[in-house]
């Protein structure tokens, strides 16, 4: 049994491989094309978490595929919406309206599964949401065709983070993983197909990178949330996930340079209070005053 501390540092790990994907991603795209790099980088996961998953054979079973035919639909769905709400809108709007998946967990929690919030959490939740804003940079009055695509993403996000602790609780991680992510590979492959092409041009480097996003940024990521899921609460999860753009920023800056703005500065500080909120035991202080 797993503690919910050790949980939650084990997807706060998820947040920050997922954080080295964004520069490394724009490394890859400035020489592959999308498709193709998405159909690269989640067949050659599927693949690997297949192989891994066949010692487990016994725990295959109908139920476990078509649960995580549920988690690879909607992980492909937020890949896709927003991929396709990118092009139509600023970064800094599509990454903060991604993580507003914060807010919407505990809300889509409650309204459909009865999980209820306790307030340090939903506090956790504001702080998150406003660190996200500043952050991001993004302008949360003018909206336009892209943001509301986006928006779609991280309502499918959230569902998927609540189904993955839900499906986590009664299946083997490892083959529920595999699941998911040969799903995920399959929509890759019929979105890759129209433009189909050679990989000869691509560079050592870059394959080099694409292996690593497809093991570390894909395999370990979403194992170690299916994983760790099973031990922490949903809310919980989606205020450590709001550390994903925190970790870009700071591989952004190591690896190409980039800077952050001193209310970026803030907005990641408070990101990392609300995690510091989420944490700390509340009930063990209340029960000693």
């Amino acid at each position: 049994m797993v503690s919910k501390f050790k949980a939650d540092l084990g997807l706060l790990s998820v947040t920050l491989f997922w954080g080295t994907t964004f520069i490394f991603s724009k490394i890859v795209l400035t020489d592959v094309p999308l498709n193709s790099y998405l159909f690269l980088r989640l067949s050659l996961a599927a693949v690997a978490m297949i192989l891994y998953a066949l010692r487990f054979r016994r725990d295959w079973n109908i139920r476990v595929f078509k649960h995580g035919a549920i988690l690879g639909t909607l992980l492909y769905l937020s890949y896709f919406l927003q991929m396709w709400g990118i092009r139509e809108t600023s970064a800094s709007n599509a990454g903060f309206i991604t993580g507003l998946s914060v807010v919407l967990v505990p809300v889509f929690g409650f309204l459909f599964f009865k999980i209820k919030t306790a307030l340090p959490t939903w506090i956790s939740v504001v702080l998150a949401i406003i660190g996200l804003l500043l952050l991001s940079g993004a302008n949360p009055f003018l909206w336009n065709n892209g943001d509301l695509k986006v928006l779609a993403c991280a309502f499918v996000f959230a569902f998927h983070i609540i189904y993955t602790g839900r499906y986590s609780r009664i299946h083997n991680v490892y083959v529920l993983t595999a699941a998911e992510l040969s799903v995920v590979a399959f929509f890759a492959f019929w979105a890759y197909l129209p433009a189909s092409g050679t990989f000869t041009r691509i560079s050592l480097k870059n394959w080099g990178i694409i292996l690593y996003l497809a093991l570390f940024g894909t395999v370990f990521t979403y194992l170690m949330q299916t994983s760790m899921q099973r031990f922490t609460t949903v809310t919980r999860t989606a205020i450590i996930f709001a550390m994903e753009p925190v970790f870009a920023a700071l591989f952004a800056y190591l690896v190409a340079g980039e800077t952050l703005t001193a209310k970026g500065w803030l907005g990641g500080g408070l990101i990392v209070l609300s995690m510091v909120i989420a944490e700390f035991p509340w009930k063990t202080i209340l029960r000693k005053t």
